[in-house]
């Protein structure tokens, strides 16, 4: 059995570090840079390209717009279960503030450097709350262009959903306190963190673990 995670927008592996996933063969997927038009879909697929050949059944790990990727690649590819993290399965879960970024362009304002200087204002709310943690999100969105972050935005606000076959078992974790993809528009979440932020993978990461474990035995 292996895993492959996939970080949230503008996330590298990173967010991960916490998770003890000893035992398993374990894979990182970051963020590579879009084309020109790509859509998600498409992108989606040329990332999981990325991985290593192997025979071994896989479980995605995706957090937030990781799971979207994640429901992305096993529409197409052969997938054993998608563990969702602080994510959605469909539209109805994506709160009105995104669904309107695109059509109001409202990405163009997403830079790394506008978030860099605005998190003492926003990031407490969204679980960056000591320095060292929005130290940890300046180091990772710092490592990103802007074009992926307003091209990722726009694919976050524009995403209708994706069709999956039954052989995928989808199990959806998801924090009680997350202010970025709210958990009272989520359908049923299989587990609840409580005060789980939207990084919680990062800090209930022993819960998490567990979860996590329980549900690949």
């Amino acid at each position: 059995m292996r895993i492959i995670l996939i970080p949230g927008l503008g996330y590298d592996h990173q967010i991960f570090q916490n998770l003890d996933l000893t035992g398993f063969e374990v894979e990182y997927l970051n963020w590579i840079e879009p084309k020109k038009g790509e859509k998600i879909h498409e992108y989606s697929q040329r990332l999981f390209s990325n991985v290593k050949k192997s025979t071994e059944k896989t479980i995605l790990i995706g957090h937030s717009l990781g799971g979207i990727v994640s429901q992305e690649i096993a529409s197409v590819h052969q997938i054993e279960k998608i563990i969702l993290l602080s994510s959605i399965k469909s539209r109805k879960e994506l709160s009105l503030w995104f669904k309107l970024v695109k059509p109001l362009r409202l990405d163009i304002f997403f830079t790394k450097g506008i978030c860099v200087k605005t998190i003492k204002f926003w990031g407490k709310s969204h679980g960056f709350e000591t320095d060292s943690e929005k130290e940890l999100f300046k180091n990772m969105i710092g490592k990103q262009s802007n074009n992926y972050l307003q091209w990722a935005l726009r694919e976050l606000s524009s995403w209708k959903g994706v069709k999956i076959t039954n052989q995928t078992e989808i199990i959806h974790i998801h924090g009680t306190n997350d202010k970025t993809l709210p958990y009272k528009l989520v359908y049923k979440p299989d587990f609840t963190i409580e005060n789980g932020s939207h990084i919680c993978v990062f800090k209930k990461a022993d819960e998490i673990t567990e979860l996590i474990k329980n549900v690949v035995k």
